[in-house]
């Protein structure tokens, strides 16, 4: 295919020999490529831009073949939401309800438990279980859950009978006024849930159900304390429905277990009162278990708070526990087994206690299973395996080394609750069904009218669903396949046969048409296509298409648009037009060669010539062709080959702003329409040239070589050559006269025995007056100095004299008597302001007291070192810095900081960028004053380790600490903060009420090895900057659910 600028040239070739007038419609015709071939399939890789007859590459190809039904549709087989055979069913994350989801699990595989669950009945419906069993009859009805036990029994027959892969369980979470989108702990719910449900059946009138939380998860333990002197012990019974066993420092759950049970020595002033002895003794306490209920709960501590960064941190340690436990030896009689196996373990994913995901693995029918919200996987073989799930992300830095592997026996540094079932049950008093029983208890006819009739309707709403999506899928397939066969049509109609009509189409329209869905396919719109004669614009040929009368009316017809561009619609003006555009380019081509190559050299003396303005010499073409048409300007600036190139002058590619606001040589003209005395405006060009130039622009203003200046122009340029030399020479005179004040040397000071007297320039004139004498063509001249400023509104200064700080050095300078002098004598005062050294004090044998004319005004002084103070104290979106301080340098960093603080004369000496006075002001003592004139740089000077804070004063201690690890990466509670060696510790203390003001550098000293994990740190800086409330305002901590 071939390239633009060719089929450009081939389109518009025939404007060499063909003026305007003479254009016919032949000519539109080979403009609009009406007569190039069609490209042929297979043989034209892609779309032919510049080719209005090619038709391939648009987005056909996959039309014109076979296409599979799963192209016509998005819906996935409904089949695979049904729930397999012989499997469990899974729970619906709604967020961050996962760690819901594993105890729901471990609840409903719990046969004894969820056969009570199902015998629960509404209060109302107690009732008529009773007349029921008293010989009358009444009908259940309708039944909508509204209580936690309602959700709850619903929840597990959906479990157990319902054909979905998994269940929604969102009326559980709303009856309980969980926030769905929040990570809560997992052990707080597993213990105010088990709390809630046993106070909300307690008033069921069965006792299977009203008893079931005591008699399958409670147990007995006593705290027995024994006077050491006496000997007597006293016990205290508690029950409990999980013991909670610490795993810090431990590796397996024996170690676990015999902590919990340990002695703890009562001694000092923890001593316990002995009621035989009558007075406080030496005593031992250790817990003793009593009573385990058949399924034993074990939470494993994992999550621990800690004091110091007031966060939850997940401990990473593994523990060793083992699939058959025995605790014979841990209570005092064996009447009742005492051999439990485990069946289930509750695993938390994650680096921190703030997130992660719960997974639970339940044993069932002697197999293990792993539910993970909606996905329920069996386990191969008999054996539980956890190490799948310790190496997922979730560990952090400190993992610890895994124990080696011992038969029937699990390691785990994710496990947080451990499931024990008693092997055998012996109880007489536990009234637990049999297994056969057990089975009854949990068929679907065992279960109550109102539940059977909420789980058909599951079922049925289910295959409803089933059937609607297999329907919607077959509707699209069927749509699809009719859109296939239509676009194939249509697409063969498109080529338009020779001699027929035709019409053009936009050629990004079509390819819309061809690759998205018909109800997405936009109106057809070729409005923007229009030149400004209302036909087709030629220079848009590459957006069209051109195709058959008959194909472009049925595409309108049913996907509406216009205007309509029928084989009428080419444009005979606008042929016109580029014909004469092309022709006049052609010839200023040639005759910019021409210039170029007459203006190359200067114009031998003696020869007539013409002045012509440089940038309008440089821009000629362009402005002619603006001139004539100025929106094809950009379209033909740039030459169609190298030759026209070379023929024109390279010097700028882009037009002079002068040249182009004005017409042709109107850069010469002065503002008396004369010409401008600017001899670097303008340029001498041969009368040849002049005269070609002419042509193009006959109205130009003509000035040939005699041509004289403007008068008025050269008087003007005199005046302001006499005010220049004027300038300079007053600039030398005061450079002259105030050379140490010009370069700001040998500044008056009070420690030199020398100056008993100075007086105050204001700042301001300072530097305008050095910029002056630097440049005196460039800045004017000054007349005034205004010290008014520096007076308060009682007329006295500002300032205490010899106080030098940020603000003094900003504000004014002192200068030598003899060079106040000059000032006066140059320059017109408003105020002049004396310091001076109080001499009549030194005659009488006293240090000399510095002194001001007028006074300094202590009531105004006070008020603006008063509102300083505020404002360091009060601030939002300050800069302040953290330096962190790394092993040996540590006392090198800190060095640097009471350096910073310190205002000596030592300091004075160093760098005054680095060494920064913070605590605002200082007074200067007379024995040891320090040079004013020097202005210490107010910008903050970074060293290696530090890093910039933005705080505000209201922000807490806790807040900056978090900024802090954002920066560093390093935990809250890692981190010692110091600011001018004072530990900050107080976490909800402001940063105001701790001393820290703008600009001051803090201490950083790192504890301990900051995490590795950058998704760990942004946990816990999303945990810490959340106040932490837990179940506060849900329905775990009210009996109204």
């Amino acid at each position: 295919m071939p390239t633009k600028v060719q089929l450009d040239k081939a389109s518009w070739q025939w404007t060499e020999t063909t003026s305007p007038d003479n254009v016919t419609s032949e000519h539109v015709q080979l403009a609009y490529r009406v007569g190039m071939p069609a490209c042929q399939r297979n043989i034209c890789r892609r779309n032919c831009k510049g080719n209005p007859n090619c038709l391939v590459g648009l987005g056909e190809k996959e039309w014109l073949c076979d296409i599979k039904e799963d192209r016509w549709h998005e819906v996935e087989d409904p089949e695979l939401e049904r729930r397999a055979q012989d499997s469990y069913v899974g729970l619906k994350n709604l967020g961050a309800t996962c760690y819901v989801n594993t105890f729901l699990q471990v609840w409903f595989h719990n046969h004894s438990f969820r056969a009570a669950i199902y015998k629960w009945r509404p209060l109302r419906l107690q009732a008529l279980d009773q007349n029921s069993q008293s010989g009358s009859t009444a009908k259940e009805g309708s039944f909508t859950p509204t209580c936690i036990c309602g959700h709850l029994q619903l929840l597990f027959a959906l479990l157990q009978f319902s054909n979905r892969r998994y269940i929604d369980p969102s009326g559980l979470v709303n009856c309980l006024g969980l926030d769905a989108a929040l990570q809560q702990d997992a052990q707080e719910f597993s213990k105010l849930f088990i709390s809630l449900l046993e106070e909300t059946l307690s008033q069921q009138t069965n006792p299977d159900v009203r008893n079931i939380i005591q008699h399958q998860f409670c147990g007995q333990y006593a705290y027995v304390t024994r006077c050491n002197n006496c000997g007597h012990s006293s016990e205290r019974p508690s029950k409990f429905y999980e013991l909670d066993l610490n795993i810090k420092g431990h590796r397996e759950l024996s170690e676990s277990l015999g902590e919990f049970l340990q002695d703890e020595h009562l001694e000092g002033a923890n001593q316990y009162f002995c009621d035989t002895c009558g007075s406080k003794q030496n005593a031992t306490r250790r817990i003793q278990l009593l009573q385990l209920p058949p399924v034993l709960n074990i939470q494993l501590l994992r999550f621990v708070f800690d004091r110091q960064s007031g966060t939850k941190k997940k401990l990473n340690s593994f523990i060793q526990f083992p699939e058959v436990l025995d605790m014979t030896q841990y209570l005092p009689m064996n009447d009742v087994e005492t051999v439990y196996d485990m069946t289930a373990v509750l695993i938390h994913r994650g680096p921190t206690a703030y997130s992660g995901h719960y997974v639970a693995h339940v044993r069932q029918e002697e197999a293990w299973h792993k539910f993970n919200d909606e996905e329920v996987e069996r386990i191969e073989g008999r054996n539980l395996k956890l190490g799948s799930e310790d190496d997922l992300q979730g560990g952090g830095p400190k993992q610890g080394k895994r124990p080696k592997h011992v038969k029937g026996y699990h390691a785990s540094k994710n496990a947080y609750m451990l499931v024990y079932k008693r092997r055998t049950q012996q109880e007489a008093q536990v009234n637990i069904p049999n297994c056969e029983q057990q089975r009854a208890a949990l068929s679907e006819d065992s279960l109550p009218r109102y539940l059977q009739d909420l789980v058909r309707d599951d079922r049925k709403q289910f295959e409803e669903w089933v059937q609607e999506m297999v329907g919607m899928r077959d509707r699209s397939i069927a749509s699809g396949k009719e859109r296939h066969a239509e676009i194939t049509r249509l697409y063969l109609m498109l080529p338009p046969k020779p001699g027929g009509s035709y019409e053009w189409l936009r050629s990004d329209w079509l390819k819309q048409w061809l690759n998205v869905d018909s109800s997405a396919c936009k109106p057809i719109d070729n409005s923007d296509l229009l030149c400004c004669h209302g036909n087709l614009d030629p220079d848009k040929i590459q957006q069209v298409k051109r195709v058959s009368q008959e194909a472009a009316g049925i595409l309108i017809s049913k996907y509406d648009g216009g205007p309509r561009l029928t084989s009428s619609s080419l444009c005979l003006k606008c042929a016109r037009e580029r014909c004469h555009m092309m022709r006049l380019k052609t010839n200023l081509n040639e005759d910019c060669k021409f210039v170029t190559a007459a203006t190359k050299n200067k114009l031998e003396p003696g020869l007539p010539g013409y002045w012509v303005g440089k940038a309008s010499l440089r821009n000629w073409r362009r402005m002619v062709l603006d001139k004539e048409q100025p929106s094809e300007t950009t379209k033909l600036q740039e030459p169609s080959n190298s030759e026209e190139i070379q023929g024109q002058d390279t010097t700028s590619e882009e037009p002079d702003e002068e040249s182009m606001q004005g017409t042709f040589n109107g850069e010469l003209l002065c503002p008396h329409s004369s010409l401008s005395t600017e001899e670097s405006l303008r340029k001498l060009v041969p009368v040849a040239v002049w005269e070609r130039l002419k042509t193009y622009f006959p109205d130009t203003p003509e000035f040939n070589q005699d041509q004289e200046v403007c008068r008025a122009c050269q008087v003007r340029d005199e005046e302001q050559q006499q005010d220049s030399m004027l300038r300079v020479m007053m600039a030398a005179d005061q450079k002259a006269a105030l050379p140490q004040l010009f370069n700001d040397r040998n500044r008056p000071s009070w420690d030199k025995k020398e100056v008993i007297e100075a007086f105050v320039v204001n700042r301001p004139f300072l530097e305008r007056w050095r910029e002056f004498v630097r440049q005196p063509l460039k800045n004017l001249p000054l007349g005034d100095v205004n010290n008014a400023f520096l007076l308060c509104h009682h007329d006295r200064f500002l300032f205490e004299p010899g106080t030098v700080d940020e603000i003094t050095v900003n504000m004014y300078s002192l200068v030598w008597p003899h060079e106040w002098d000059f000032l006066t004598k140059n320059f017109t005062i408003d105020v002049t302001i004396r310091m001076f050294l109080d001499q009549e004090l030194a005659e009488n044998g006293r240090v000399p007291t510095l002194r001001c004319e007028p006074e300094s005004c202590l009531e105004c002084i006070t008020a603006r070192q008063s509102q300083a103070k505020r404002e360091r104290q009060e601030y939002s979106g300050a800069r302040i810095y953290i330096r962190k301080i790394v092993n040996e340098l540590g006392s090198l960093v800190q060095s640097q900081d009471e350096d910073d603080r310190k205002g000596t004369s030592e300091g004075a000496s160093k760098d005054p960028d680095f060494f920064q006075q913070v605590n605002g002001n200082k007074k200067v003592k007379l024995s040891s004053y320090t040079d004013d004139s020097i202005r210490r740089s107010s910008r903050h000077r970074k060293v290696r380790g530090e890093k910039e804070v933005i705080v505000s004063s209201t922000n807490t201690l806790k807040e900056l600490k978090i900024k802090v690890m954002h920066a560093f990466s390093v935990a809250p509670f890692d981190q010692t903060l110091q600011l001018s060696g004072q530990l900050l510790t107080n976490n909800e203390s402001t940063l105001s009420s701790l001393g820290i003001e703008p600009g001051c550098v803090i201490s950083l000293t790192v504890d301990m090895p900051q995490s590795e994990d950058p998704l760990a740190m942004d946990e816990i800086y999303q945990a810490s900057s959340v106040p932490e409330a837990g179940f506060k305002g849900t329905g775990l901590l009210g009996s109204g659910v």
